[in-house]
Formats: C-alpha cells, sequence, structure tokens
C-alpha cells in the first residue's frame, strides 16, 4: 500500500480546514507526519521479520512523538479533554493498523471507510481548526472513504467499484453544491480520467483529494 493511500484523507481535511479557519501549519505538518510514520509502522510490522523487527518500533515512537508534538502546537497543552481524547484514539488507530488487512473484503471494507475516509478527514479537520465544521463536512469525509474502498478492490469486483465511485463523486458534487458556488469548487472532475486508466488508479485517490482541495483553497484567493 503506497503512502499516498493513507494521507489523502488527511490531506483534504487539513484543506478544507485551511480554507475555512486560520491553520497553525506546525500542527498540520506534524499531522501529516505521524500518518507517514504510522503508514510505515503500518507496512514494516507486516513485512519484517528477524532482526529487522527494530524497524517496526523505529516508526512507532516515531508516530507517537509526532502525534504528541501535533496535540501541543495545536492545542497548547496535552492536558485538556480534546487532546486527550485524541491520544486516545490515536492509540486505537495504531492498534487497528496493526491487527487489520486493509482489503475490501469483510471488516476491511469497514476498516478502511473509516480510517482513510471519516477518521482522516474529520481528524485532520478537528486538529487544524478545533471545529467539527458544518454538517455538508459530511460528504467529503464519506467520498474519500468510497473511492478509498473502490481502490481497494480487485477484477472480481468491478460492480462494487463502479458504485463506490460514482458515489464517491456524487457525495463530493453535493458538498459543492452545498457551499458558496463557483466553478473552482469542482476542480477535482479533473482527476476523473486516473479512475479508468488501469496504470494510475493507485494515485487517482490522492489527485482528486489534492484538486479538491485546492480547488477550495484557490476560490479564497
Amino acid at each position: 500500500m503506497n503512502v499516498n493511500k493513507s494521507i489523502s484523507g488527511v490531506l483534504l481535511g487539513i484543506m478544507l480546514a485551511a480554507a475555512d479557519y486560520h491553520v497553525d501549519w506546525k500542527a498540520a505538518l506534524l499531522l501529516v507526519a505521524a500518518t507517514v510514520c504510522l503508514h510505515l509502522y503500518a507496512v514494516t510490522s507486516k513485512t519484517v521479520t528477524g532482526q529487522g523487527k527494530i524497524r517496526p518500533g523505529v516508526f512507532l515512537a516515531l508516530t507517537v512523538l509526532s502525534g504528541l508534538a501535533m496535540l501541543h502546537f495545536s492545542f497548547g497543552t496535552l492536558f485538556m479533554m480534546e487532546p486527550l481524547i485524541l491520544i486516545v484514539l490515536g492509540y486505537m488507530i495504531i492498534r487497528a493498523v496493526r491487527h487489520t488487512s486493509f482489503v475490501s473484503r469483510g471488516k476491511g471494507i469497514l476498516y478502511v471507510f473509516l480510517l482513510f475516509g471519516l477518521l482522516a478527514v474529520y481528524g485532520s479537520y478537528y486538529v487544524c481548526s478545533h471545529s467539527f465544521g458544518s454538517w455538508p463536512l459530511l460528504f467529503p469525509a464519506l467520498s474519500i472513504g468510497l473511492l478509498s474502498v473502490a481502490e481497494r478492490t480487485d477484477d472480481s469486483q468491478k460492480t462494487l467499484r463502479i458504485v463506490m465511485n460514482v458515489a464517491g463523486f456524487a457525495a463530493m458534487i453535493a458538498y459543492s453544491c452545498l457551499r458558496m458556488f463557483d466553478p473552482w469548487h469542482f476542480l477535482f472532475v479533473l482527476s476523473l480520467p486516473l479512475f479508468f486508466i488501469r496504470k494510475t488508479t493507485g494515485w487517482a485517490v490522492s489527485a482528486f483529494a489534492l484538486l479538491s482541495g485546492l480547488g477550495f483553497l484557490v476560490y479564497l484567493v
């Protein structure tokens, strides 16, 4: 699993928060760093054996340190209700990525949808803005979750892939329409061809997330 698949929802949440609020970019950068380290921990803990087992521990330590630093810069302290709740949530996420196979079958569908969609977008938005935003924010979170599930389907799940992709685009279109209308808000449509080109499907969701967030940021300029 490429790291770009792990950070797509996080980047979108950060950019949407930046479009709505003043964002502490130190906290945002540390959030990205923590996500990358968590991704590397998940990958190495499932592939490295023998003496190489030290590598997952290193990435786990970097995940914890960057995560705690992120919360400190975001909230100014670790000893408040919000950062303490996020620390517990972070612990649960670490356990989930360590013991879960992120495939689009069985419980894997739910884990992919929640971790890469709802938690990634809402969590990063909240850390950067200290707000859950208005209810339409649910749509981009759903969108990334649905597209992430579609991205992990195999050739025997073509129907599921099509349904998830269509629903993912529909959710982002709904969000764009619910905000103040501007053509830039539909910039994500440019990523559509990537979902049909086999060699680029691994980057399709990342391009979708970046173009979506960029469209809302450019609108402010």
